[in-house]
């Protein structure tokens, strides 16, 4: 509130005659009327005006400026009084050097006026990373503040956020509007402070809580052997959010070529921050573990992880005899081929281990017999014993990028002696034969 009226000193004297008295032509000043006159007379030692007389005025340092002033015909000055609305009041007094005079002190109140701030959020949710600008204005009586500085404070939970979030700063432009962007880490509410300054008071303004989901990282390892036996692992990960994510499903996705065409094969729940699947496939192909997201954590996709391995194919298991004698011998043959990518056809599989096996008829069984390697045209031949009547096959354990196979179907042999009673001649069972079927 503005105060009017006049504030008077009454006359300073020296040596008893020479006199000065000081003036203010409003009793405050404040935001709508930032300056005031200050007025005074200088009377001579024989009682007349004081004419072209330099008057030297102060006021209190780093609380404004004061015009110095010089006296006219009649003695009178006028002087401006500038207070920089850093005190609630300023002091001002004048000083005649010519005349050794020195004023009393005359006191302006100082008013500051009540500005409004405003505060905007350009989104009420978001994820981590992405931006957020938080906008307004500050005002007085609905007029624009300029060059004003704006400090804006986030208020976390530390509980929930392990990333810190700091105090900015933004300055008003010519419309009392300001602006800034941030990309918050965390949840938050935020306040808006502007500091008192000039004559103007400060003021603040609230934003209700921003919500931003935790940024989440998910990873993928994945194996496949020449058995399709797939095994997934991965882990989810929230580093804004304390760290391992737990108890979240994972989907296991599946595509034929990596870019399109994906399926969700597993749903996988987080433990600990990790996930896994185990299970048998049929196929090559991408993987990639997806977390959909939820009210507190972002989604995430994990790099995709490629399983490949080429297709190979056994020929029919050939006999030399299927009719011989007990514990005699007799030859089984048979291809190894595999498909060649540069090639696009299947061709010979030189040089690779095949596994003779054999089991008993009416009997689940198998047993290894005999390894043998491929020739350079895939082609392989064993001299086995025939312990029994029962079944060859042949097997192939697959290499680091192609497929294991077996021979499609099974070689019947039948002895004609008679095993000894209560046992049965032939070789220990040394393995549990790995099930295939049909080529890969």
């Amino acid at each position: 509130m503005l105060i009017l009226g006049t504030l008077t000193a009454a006359p300073a004297l020296a040596d008893g005659a020479a006199s000065i008295e000081l003036a203010a032509q409003t009793a405050s000043v404040g935001p709508d009327n930032p300056t005031t006159a200050i007025t005074g007379k200088v009377v001579a030692a024989d009682g007349t005006p004081a004419a072209s007389i330099p008057v030297d005025l102060s006021t209190n340092t780093g609380w404004g400026s004061v015009t110095d002033a010089t006296t006219a015909a009649d003695g009178t000055f006028t002087a401006t009084l500038r207070p920089n609305g850093a005190s609630d009041s300023v002091n001002v007094w004048a000083d005649v050097p010519s005349l050794g005079l020195h004023s009393a002190m005359v006191t302006v109140q100082v008013v500051h006026g009540t500005t409004q701030t405003t505060l905007i959020g350009s989104r009420a949710g978001l994820d981590e990373g992405q931006p957020l600008t938080l906008s307004g204005q500050v005002t007085y009586q609905g007029r624009p503040l300029s060059g004003r500085t704006v400090v804006i404070d986030p208020a976390v939970d530390p509980s929930r956020c392990n990333n810190p979030m700091y105090t900015f700063r933004a300055s008003t432009d010519a419309e009392g509007r300001f602006s800034s962007t941030i990309k918050p880490s965390c949840t938050a509410t935020y306040v808006a402070r502007t500091a008192a300054a000039g004559f103007y008071e400060g003021s603040t303004a609230t934003l209700p809580a921003v919500s931003v989901r935790a940024a989440t990282q998910t990873s993928l390892s994945a194996t496949m052997d020449a058995y399709g036996r797939f095994e997934a692992y991965g882990t989810l990960y929230a580093a804004s959010a304390g760290g391992d994510v737990n108890g979240k499903q994972v989907l296991l996705e599946y595509s034929p070529d990596g870019r399109t065409g994906w399926q969700t094969v597993r749903r996988m729940k987080t433990g600990q921050g990790q996930f896994s699947a185990l299970f048998t496939v049929n196929n090559s192909g991408y993987w990639r573990a997806r977390f959909a997201g939820d009210t507190a954590t972002a989604p995430s996709v994990s790099p995709v992880r490629k399983t490949w391995r080429w297709s190979t194919s056994m020929s029919k298991l050939k006999a030399s005899s299927t009719k011989v004698r007990k514990n005699h011998y007799l030859t089984v043959s048979g291809t190894l081929s595999r498909y060649y990518s540069s090639k696009s056809r299947f061709g010979a599989f030189p040089g690779q281990k095949v596994r003779i096996i054999f089991r008993f008829r009416g009997k689940k069984t198998w047993y290894h017999v005999k390894w043998v390697k491929t020739d350079s045209k895939g082609r392989y031949t064993a001299k086995v014993r025939a312990y029994g009547d029962g079944y060859f096959a042949a097997t192939f354990a697959g290499t680091s990028d192609t497929w294991a196979a077996g021979t499609p179907s099974d070689t019947h042999v039948t002895t004609y002696a008679v095993p000894s009673p209560g046992g049965r001649s032939g070789p220990p069972p040394v393995m549990t034969v790995l099930p295939w079927r049909g080529d890969r």
